[in-house]
């Protein structure tokens, strides 16, 4: 599980969005995002660093390197489909013009403001910006992406010892993007989303095979190419524990679910942490997975019988279908970064500094995951015999 399944890819958060709203007369005017470029003219780029540990699998832990953005940046933000991946609508007929039921591919449109908005530029033959493929994250994240590192070695904190070195990745992990009922094909009928894969660190191959010690803190530190050394540390913490579904049985290594059972799903963490991520994928023909659900789960209450950390989770009207529900226990620091989502600005819940000791942006933890199958299944029909 890569940190970008556990969690959304949130490139809005590499940006200063400022925003304005103008009232006159009772009456609004729509700013172009660019008219406020100049209030970040001294804007300097900085480093964000987001890396996890798997004490799972080791082979699964990442590290993210990116170059944070404006979002007034217009060489980044053209409204141009600059790769040239853009796909306009299938002319079936061959009449000149997009027809109902023809497949639009990327020409989708832009929704227009409010529940009944119609689709501005739907089927134009144009890519206009906002459509799949113009300004997307194949043509953005290269550009935000710091391959450059000279070295990037794990340790063990207390003493030192060489663990494991990375190396630079161009398809380090994916997520996907939804554009509803009238996005993109895909391969998978009725899937209407594109997968994403992005760059990052990860263990070299001959490290892969590692086990980390749940309990032992680690460091991993970064040498960057004009000598900044930047470094940060986590403790791997124990799997999710006590999973509990009544009304449920187990077939080889899938739960089934029947669709009309009320009971809850729930589990604990370990008293070091309050944080649990929480992954549901649709499983496709060929073990494919499309994401479906994800989430931080944050525990509010202790087990009375154990005293740990419980989560329930409920999972009423959910499709009828094979899942890969993964529960993954993170460290709390990382577990406090992502669930504040983090303001650019506020540097209170980063665990990564340089070598002057100066905060640098981002976070360092480990996630401990447990992976298993759910089936939901229509309910037995009560009138049979």
């Amino acid at each position: 599980m890569s940190i970008i399944k556990t969690m959304r890819y949130r490139l809005l958060q590499y940006s200063l969005i400022p925003l304005a709203l103008l009232l006159l007369q009772s009456c609004t005017e729509e700013l172009s995002i660019a008219d406020f470029a100049d209030a970040f003219q001294d804007y300097e780029q900085e480093l964000r660093l987001e890396g996890i540990l798997n004490s799972v699998d080791f082979s699964k832990s990442i590290l993210r390197v990116d170059k944070t953005i404006l979002i007034t940046d217009t060489t980044l933000y053209n409204g141009i489909d600059d790769n040239g991946d853009w796909v306009t609508y299938t002319d079936v007929n061959a009449n000149g013009i997009w027809d109902e039921g023809e497949p639009l591919n990327d020409d989708i449109g832009i929704k227009a403001h409010g529940p009944n908005g119609e689709y501005e530029g739907r089927g134009n033959g144009i890519p206009d910006p906002g459509e799949p493929h113009v300004d997307d994250y194949i043509e953005i994240l290269p550009q935000i992406h710091d391959s450059t590192l000279v070295s990037v070695i794990l340790r063990e904190t207390g003493n030192q010892v060489f663990v494991a070195e990375y190396e630079w990745s161009d398809s380090a992990g994916y997520f996907d993007e939804g554009f509803g009922d009238q996005g993109p094909p895909s391969e998978i009928k009725d899937a209407t989303f594109i997968r994403y894969y992005y760059g990052g660190y990860i263990p070299k191959i001959e490290y892969t095979g590692i086990q980390l010690t749940n309990g032992t803190e680690y460091t991993i530190e970064l040498t960057t190419t004009d000598g900044r050394i930047i470094s940060a540390s986590t403790t791997p913490i124990a799997l999710p524990l006590n999973l509990q579904w009544p009304g449920t049985t187990l077939s080889v290594d899938t739960i089934l679910v029947s669709i009309d059972n009320y009971a809850s799903l729930t589990w604990n963490t370990p008293i070091e942490t309050n944080f649990c991520g929480v992954i549901i994928d649709e499983v496709h023909p060929g073990d494919s997975l499309r994401g479906f659900y994800s989430s931080m789960a944050v525990a509010i209450n202790l087990d009375n019988e154990t005293g740990l950390p419980e989560y329930p989770a409920n999972f009423i009207g959910m499709p009828l279908g094979l899942y890969k529900m993964t529960l993954a226990s993170y460290s709390m620091d990382y577990g406090n970064y992502i669930y504040s989502g983090l303001p650019l600005r506020d540097r209170a819940l980063s665990n990564w500094r340089d070598q002057a000791g100066n905060v640098v942006l981002g976070a360092f933890g480990a996630q401990s995951p447990v992976e298993f199958y759910l089936r939901f299944l229509a309910a037995p029909d009560s009138t049979s015999g």
